[in-house]
């Protein structure tokens, strides 16, 4: 039986209302790498408004019982920052602007409103995508499979991470920058084998192994870039310097 002109258009409409609702996903719930005393959640979420950024899927790490403003104020949030100098909790210089976008993530995850996906499927969700790793949190706080399975389909990634001293997060390398805040700490990584972004004062000199940000330097956004996903065997590619940014510029020393 043919249906009526009207329930085709009533069909199709509720099928895009249900497709519209897809805007992220839960990749991970569980034991923080970083504080195995707390759960964390990780969240991609599709789009972004961050025109630095550009087209990227962004990877939130975040306390998984705990609101991301009570967990700085509680000084709960190394399960997803670890030891980072930066934490707002410590009062630190991070540019995040935790009310916005990490709140609203949570509460939108309490609300149930992201697909679980697993890691069987990663290819369907995030072939060629280009991946923001740490919008929020850092991503050794994950475990590693889940960032190489998502290394392995992305077409780009960026990660930063300030565990880069660790042997347990050694491997990191190969996928995220080393996050160092002085010079002495970038000699440190590159000795590790790390390729690293380095977070500086307006003052600060640049080496010659440095350039700074493209974003920058060129206005290029991040989805084009190429630069901060990682070392390569043999890479020869420059260590990124950027001043020091946000509402919390001040507070870097």
């Amino acid at each position: 039986m043919k249906l009526s002109k009207a329930v085709k258009i009533q069909s199709i409409k509720k099928v895009s209302t249900t497709q519209s609702k897809e805007n992220g996903f839960v990749l991970y719930e569980g034991k923080s790498r970083l504080d195995s005393s707390q759960d964390v959640v990780a969240i991609i979420t599709k789009k972004t408004t961050n025109k630095k950024i550009g087209d990227m899927y962004q990877l939130w790490i975040l306390n998984k019982d705990i609101n991301p403003l009570e967990a700085s104020k509680l000084k709960k949030d190394n399960a997803i920052c670890g030891d980072c100098k930066l934490r707002q909790s410590m009062g630190g210089a991070c540019y995040v602007v935790i009310f916005q976008a990490p709140n609203q993530i949570w509460k939108s995850y309490k609300r149930g409103n992201y697909k679980d996906v697993k890691l069987d499927d990663y290819s369907k969700h995030f072939t060629d995508k280009n991946i923001r790793f740490g919008a929020y949190g850092d991503p050794s706080a994950l475990p590693i499979e889940i960032l190489a399975k998502l290394k392995a389909y992305a077409n780009n990634n960026t990660a930063y991470t300030h565990q880069w001293k660790s042997d347990e997060h050694q491997p990191l390398k190969s996928m995220s920058m080393a996050s160092v805040d002085n010079v002495k700490e970038a000699i440190m990584a590159k000795a590790k084998g790390w390729r690293y972004f380095r977070v500086a004062s307006s003052d600060s000199d640049i080496l010659d192994n440095e350039i700074i940000c493209p974003s920058v330097t060129r206005g290029t956004n991040c989805s084009d870039c190429n630069l901060c996903n990682g070392a390569k065997i043999g890479d020869k590619r420059k260590d990124i310097v950027i001043p020091a940014h946000g509402v919390r510029a001040k507070k870097f020393i």
